[in-house]
């Protein structure tokens, strides 16, 4: 019963976290036509200038959350059922300065992939990327 009800709180936060990067990747893709539209009727509709998505106070908490390692090990687990793969599972999940090193491996132990996550279980390059640019935006 514990672990369904972590797993059911994993997906809950794995469906949060992809609808913000989500909204995050349709905002950062080059497309400031669409971006324009989709401005004009936020404006409208909320009183405010392109606010859309995630608002920054939200995204700033997400980005400070930290999880513990049976936490990203969940996460990510929670991640491999969406995919839909019964053939990968969760590796070893190992504490860096950074985050965390997680290996995605076969039934058999063979190793797939190797991620490196920030402490928040976002990829650590994107999450250091975001981090630099909510920093750049503060800094103006």
């Amino acid at each position: 019963m514990k672990k369904t009800t972590l797993i059911a709180t994993a997906l809950v936060t794995v469906f949060s976290a992809s609808s913000a990067f989500a909204w995050w990747d349709n905002n950062d893709s080059g497309d400031r036509r669409h971006c324009m539209e989709s401005n004009r009727s936020s404006h409208a509709m909320k009183g405010e200038h392109g606010k859309r998505g995630m608002k920054g106070k939200h995204f700033k908490e997400h980005m400070s959350r930290e999880f513990s390692a049976d936490e990203i090990r969940t996460l990510n687990e929670a991640r491999l059922i969406m995919q839909g793969n019964p053939n990968v599972k969760v590796g070893k999940v190992t504490s860096t300065k950074d985050g965390y090193n997680v290996t995605i491996v076969t039934k058999d132990d063979s190793l797939v992939k190797e991620m490196e996550l920030a402490k928040n279980g976002m990829p650590l390059e994107r999450y250091n990327m975001i981090k630099e640019r909510i920093e750049a935006k503060e800094k103006k």
